[in-house]
């Protein structure tokens, strides 16, 4: 099997998954923080957030970009994974 392909039952092998969380130990030993964090996503129509979890930051000519996924509620719920610019994410401490 080829480094970095799901197995057949769709789970990562357990050498990626332990090597992943020596990373993170190394950068919180570090005083860094891992990008993946909890969030609040501002609703177009200015109604309540949606709940999210940004998992990547890209810094551009315009600014700060987080790379989200979140939920939009409703009767049936909607998953969005989209880019999102800065000014439009909360973290979950804060509304």
């Amino acid at each position: 099997m080829a480094g970095g392909q799901l197995r057949r039952n769709g789970q990562r092998p357990l050498y990626e998954v332990v090597r992943r969380q020596q990373v993170l130990r190394e950068q919180q030993s570090r005083g860094e923080r891992p990008a993946v964090r909890h969030c609040w996503v501002r609703a177009p129509d200015g109604g309540d957030p949606w709940p999210g979890i940004v998992v990547a930051w890209v810094r551009g000519p315009a600014g700060w970009r987080g790379r989200v996924v979140y939920v939009v509620p409703g009767e049936e719920p909607v998953l969005v994974e989209a880019w999102v610019e800065a000014e439009h994410l909360r973290p979950v401490g804060g509304r």
